[in-house]
């Protein structure tokens, strides 16, 4: 791995067994994201995309391979620490929002700093959906919002502890182009003010971004 790199993964293998099928979701994939990178995993559905952004980020054990963070072996962690770590360096965006309807837009975004005792949360939180063009809905709840609005929502709060890595996974599939071109501007501001991106996508145009790499039926594509 090189001295810039903020994420490699090194020739991750996951392996399912279903009614007696044996199922390769990912085989020997290796990708390296560097700091102030924007890369994009390409790929139909289920072509190992989301498989391998759950590994990167610490939320599904590879059957083979390392999955570094800086220079910290993610699964040779425990589980604690891996959690604790992964809060503090790993943010995520999926195109499912998961944002708790209970809780206001400023709420939802805070959340993860609450539970890392950041200091700071209230302006942090209001910066953040400043950018996103949310100032006027702090006090909302989730279904007040429109679509576009509540990825841009979900996108903050994966931003709240200035994470060093970032993956998305599928952030515009739900999303008209207007907000399509929004979330892609906000990522691309995050990895130019030196954080790592890794976004999955099947549909979305990738002429211009740093690296795009496909995956299909859970390998490489050369």
């Amino acid at each position: 791995m090189t001295e810039t790199a903020a994420l490699h993964v090194h020739e991750v293998s996951k392996y399912y067994s279903r009614n007696g099928r044996h199922i390769t979701a990912m085989e020997n994939v290796s990708v390296e994201v560097k700091a102030g990178t924007f890369m994009v995993i390409r790929g139909p559905s289920g072509s190992g995309k989301s498989t391998l952004l759950l590994a990167a980020g610490g939320l599904l054990r590879p059957d083979t391979g390392k999955v570094l963070v800086g220079e910290h072996d993610l699964y040779a962690l425990s589980p604690d620490q891996r959690t604790v770590f992964r809060g503090k360096n790993i943010g995520f965006v999926f195109q499912q929002f998961y944002l708790v309807p209970y809780l206001t837009v400023l709420e939802n975004v805070k959340m993860p700093g609450i539970a890392l005792e950041i200091g700071g949360l209230d302006e942090r939180a209001a910066e953040l959906l400043g950018r996103f063009q949310l100032s006027e809905r702090l006090e909302h709840f989730p279904s007040e919002l429109s679509i576009g609005e509540r990825q841009r929502v979900a996108l903050a709060r994966a931003l709240i502890a200035k994470p060093g890595v970032l993956l998305a996974d599928e952030p515009t599939g739900n999303l008209d182009v207007e907000n399509e071109k929004i979330i892609v501007d906000c990522l691309w501001e995050y990895a130019q003010d030196g954080g790592a991106v890794l976004m999955a996508t099947h549909g979305l145009r990738t002429d211009g971004f740093d690296e795009v790499v496909e995956l299909e039926g859970g390998r490489l594509k050369t």
